[in-house]
């Protein structure tokens, strides 16, 4: 029988490992053009770098011939010398200081054998928060999200570790920081509003929130202390169609707040400085709405005066008649008066609203009549309303980034044209083929049934609004 040795040479992170960790089979032995075979332990029980050579014999030496195994008497024993890896260094503060929000965290793993890679694991108070395997990019960041924070208490100090390790060697290096958990300020969430009142919830997840307090036109209404977490309701009354700035204002007990402004007004209601495209397309809606209504209403009472008037009428129109009644000694037309300035009111309200998103949104509009059977607004519309008249019909159409509407009237009233006949809930389709369909170009739109005929064509209000 023949004994021989076939020497190897591998690399090893720190960590405690198996013989298979360490050593191969089956191994080919070169120099005899044969193999040998090892039965391997699973058992982690070689720790490195206590032991920086391995060794064990064959319990099999073959060759293969046409894929078939010759048994030879022969051992070959497998010498495994491992050379150790140098531990990687992991530079980060010691003391984090204070951490009160979400965050990242960088750092950096300097390591002389970018190759070997490992794993990388995160844990804040011996949870995992997170994990990744190493890359040649040596830096990195640990990420503190809301969730992890919200269950720490308030001046708490908490650990977090970085934990070093190889699927067969397990961790090999270990590096804890700390940080003081700072304080949280609180969060206000508003769920509704309108002209009477406002309904909100704060929350602290410090559960150190000592006030609330809100304002009507910088004026303090109430301070409350109590049941600060449910929500809450506050009520108010304004007395004129201008508009009001209400502030709710949250206090913990580290004087840090949480501040909400709302603009709110008898009339329709103001968009917000954060409105979105769904915000403004459901205020158009409501524009329409009630511009229609109110102009429905004046002309109701006007013609109990005898007075005619119509919904083509414009509001200059409008108020000359309502002067005229004026003239003619009625004065009981004072309340028609104020329906025309408060609509008026309103509509510059809601001018000024609208203006102060002009870093948003590029829009246009007109209240009074158009009489042209396209609308040459300067950009392509986003989306529309108008109020127009055809040959064929009168419609009110509301075009929004992702609904279509078109009202049709009728000696029985407005309705909707509806997409499909046999559902009474399904909205329009903007079938340019059809009547009320509603073509967009670079510079404007126009309504499907114009040009028609240039006496009957007109528009008499529009709103257009491009998102920039």
């Amino acid at each position: 029988m023949a004994f021989y040795v076939n020497e190897r040479t591998i690399k090893k992170r720190r960590g405690c490992y198996s013989e298979s960790d360490i050593h191969i089979t089956p191994l080919y032995y070169e120099d005899r053009n044969c193999y040998a075979g090892y039965n391997l332990s699973d058992i982690k029980n070689i720790n490195i770098p206590e032991r920086n050579k391995v060794v064990i014999n064959s319990f099999e030496a073959y060759y293969l011939i046409n894929n078939e195994k010759v048994i030879i008497n022969d051992t070959i024993r497998q010498d495994t010398t491992i050379e150790f890896i140098t531990d990687p260094i992991i530079s980060i503060s010691d003391d984090l200081g204070y951490i009160s929000y979400a965050c990242s965290i960088n750092y950096e793993i300097i390591d002389i054998d970018p190759t070997t890679r490992f794993k990388i694991v995160y844990k804040l108070n011996d949870a995992v928060i997170g994990e990744k395997y190493n890359t040649t990019d040596s830096n990195y960041t640990i990420d503190l999200i809301e969730e992890h924070l919200s269950k720490l208490s308030f001046k708490s100090r908490n650990n977090i570790a970085i934990e070093l390790s190889t699927s067969d060697g397990g961790v090999f290096l270990t590096k804890v920081v700390s940080f003081i958990k700072g304080n949280t300020k609180p969060k206000l969430s508003v769920s509704s509003y309108n002209s009477t009142s406002t309904k909100f919830t704060v929350i602290d997840t410090d559960n150190n929130l000592s006030k609330i307090e809100w304002y009507l036109d910088d004026v303090l209404k109430e301070t409350i202390t109590t049941d600060l977490y449910l929500e809450k309701t506050i009520n108010y009354e304004l007395t004129d169609n201008a508009i009001h700035t209400l502030k709710i204002v949250a206090t913990d007990a580290e004087n840090a707040t949480a501040e909400k402004v709302l603009s709110i007004s008898k009339e329709i209601m103001p968009l917000q400085t954060d409105a979105t495209l769904q915000d403004i397309s459901s205020k158009l809606v409501e524009i329409g709405e009630g511009f229609k209504n109110g102009k429905t209403s004046i002309i109701n009472t006007l013609a109990l005066k005898n007075i005619e008037a119509s919904l083509n009428n414009t509001l200059v129109e409008l108020s000359e008649k309502i002067k005229g009644g004026f003239d003619s000694g009625d004065a009981s037309l004072q309340d028609l008066m104020n329906q025309l300035t408060q609509a008026n009111n309103t509509i510059t309200q809601l001018n000024t609203q609208i203006s102060a998103l002009n870093s948003k949104y590029k829009y246009a509009y007109s209240t009074d009549v158009t009489l042209h059977w396209f609308v040459d607004c300067g950009f392509r519309p986003d989306f529309v309303i108008y109020h127009c008249w055809t040959k064929s019909t009168q419609l009110l159409t509301i075009a929004t980034p992702d609904k279509y509407f078109s009202f049709r009237n009728s000696s029985r009233g407005w309705a909707i044209i509806q997409s499909d006949p046999n559902d009474e809930y399904s909205f329009s389709k903007n079938d340019t083929t059809r009547f009320f369909g509603t073509v967009f170009r670079e510079n404007g739109f126009y309504c499907s049934d114009m040009p028609n005929d240039s006496l009957n064509d007109k528009y008499y209000f529009y709103y257009a609004i491009k998102c920039l």
